[in-house]
């Protein structure tokens, strides 16, 4: 075929078409070098699953594939949460099992409280024995005036013991009629049936200082050991002592007087000068209304009108 031929667009030998087809691969190829590159999308990578085959016997002639299972992971959390919860049920089992509750605190070393009033205090009965604060309970106690000291301590399953020290009293005070026992600290609580030994004192007025905190002293420590050394020395006949805010302690004498002896000072000593007074009187028969020997070296003596 000549050149003019393939120029007028007649027919073209075989090596023309070979070369037109590879010119258009090489075109093709510089325009996709040119073309920006697209970034292919990362595949998340799929968790592998396990394949089990199962063999059917030779007479189906077949096989079945199952679909797989996955595999479930046991990790530290899931191993945590079972502990909590085998914890919780514990804790809910033991708080409704009557093996652990407290039935009852044993008492000892209390005489002035009995151990429904401790059971009343501590306030243990029917509570899980976990949940019993020993230190609460010992606040709980300490904080009435009857207890000086307590102990409570807690055992499994379900024991509780309290131990009790308490203020025993010293004088009971008829206070313008309230009776108080009241300690030699001062400390004051309501009487509690019966104590032996006790100082009796009355007060016609109300003398002592009852506050809001129990266990503020209700009369000082000093007048409580002047009444127990003038009550050794009182006469068997006068019935109790007597306080008066003013002249102090002292007495009704049987013989129709009272007396009179302060709250300081050396009551035996004051009490040898009152009998020393009342021996002279008794030679001249005076009518006496008051003998105060409140101070020893200037006694008082008023007599009846």
């Amino acid at each position: 075929m000549t050149t003019t031929s393939r120029w007028l667009g007649g027919p073209r030998s075989r090596a023309d078409r070979t070369r037109s087809r590879r010119a258009r691969l090489v075109a093709d190829a510089d325009a996709m070098d040119a073309a920006p590159l697209r970034k292919i999308p990362h595949k998340r990578k799929a968790r592998p699953r396990k394949r089990f085959d199962f063999a059917l016997p030779a007479q189906l002639g077949a096989q079945i594939q199952l679909p797989s299972i996955p595999v479930v992971r046991f990790g530290p959390r899931l191993l945590s949460a079972a502990l909590l919860a085998c914890v919780l049920a514990a804790i809910q089992q033991a708080a409704v099992s009557p093996s652990f509750r407290v039935a009852e605190a044993a008492v000892e070393g209390n005489r002035i409280l009995s151990a429904m009033q401790v059971h009343m205090i501590v306030g243990v009965t029917g509570q899980p024995v976990f949940l019993v604060d020993p230190q609460a309970a010992e606040r709980s106690l300490t904080a009435h005036p009857e207890v000086l000291s307590a102990e409570v301590s807690v055992a499994w399953p379900n024991k509780v013991r309290v131990s009790l020290v308490e203020r025993h009293p010293m004088v009971e005070w008829d206070d313008a009629g309230r009776t108080w026992w009241i300690c030699p600290d001062g400390v004051a609580y309501l009487k509690h049936g019966e104590w032996p030994g006790l100082v009796p004192i009355r007060s016609e007025a109300a003398a002592l200082t009852i506050s809001e905190d129990p266990l503020q002293p209700a009369i000082s420590a000093e007048v409580l050991r002047a009444a127990a050394v003038l009550n050794a020395q009182m006469p068997v006949e006068a019935a109790s002592l007597l306080y008066d805010p003013q002249h102090g302690l002292g007495f009704e004498d049987p013989r129709g007087w009272r007396a009179y002896f302060g709250v300081d000072g050396d009551m035996v000593m004051k009490v040898r000068a009152y009998q020393a007074i009342v021996a002279e009187l008794a030679q001249v028969r005076q009518a006496v209304a008051v003998i105060s020997v409140e101070d020893a070296a200037a006694p008082y003596i008023g007599s009846k009108r």
